[in-house]
């Protein structure tokens, strides 16, 4: 009996052993990227401030928020054409989705930039792509009163 247990242990325990130890393990799916520049037709410099922020998001469900799928930001987002890569893990795309990339442009937490328009994108096509941004037009600031009184300022002769 004595024999048995030792023959296994010496030519069954120990290349299952061995052999576990010597594969692979499976490793996660190779991550993908997608890939592009972000533009904008206003003719002006960014500060150097300035934030780029592109998603890559699961827009699927019209009535529910988007899951971002993957990010990135820029810092500091230098002037366009600005280049992006999303990483994220392709295991996580399903074909019958609908993704869209999204991308915004901040200056000290105040954005600057924007795009209006859904740019659909196939996440696992290695294709470029071009986001194009629309500048934000700043709210009106309330005027304050002096000395609790209203104000006008007339142009009079000059």
């Amino acid at each position: 009996m004595l024999d048995r247990i030792a023959e296994f242990l010496i030519f069954g325990f120990v290349p299952l052993v061995v052999g576990i130890l010597a594969v692979p393990e499976q490793s996660v799916a190779a991550e993908r990227a997608v890939r592009g520049e972000v533009i904008y037709r206003e003719r002006i410099a960014l500060p150097p401030s300035a934030v780029l922020s592109v998603q890559l998001a699961d827009v699927s469900l019209a009535d529910a928020p988007a899951t971002i799928i993957g990010e990135q930001q820029v810092k500091p987002a230098g002037q366009v054409p600005i280049s992006f890569e999303i990483k994220f893990d392709p295991s996580v795309i399903r074909s019958q989705m609908t993704y869209a990339l999204q991308a915004r442009i901040t200056v000290d937490d105040k954005l600057l930039f924007i795009s209006d328009m859904r740019h659909q994108v196939d996440p696992l096509a290695d294709v470029p792509q071009t986001i194009m941004l629309k500048m934000v037009t700043p709210r009106a600031e309330p005027t304050a009163a002096v000395f609790d009184q209203r104000w006008r300022g007339d142009y009079i002769d000059g």
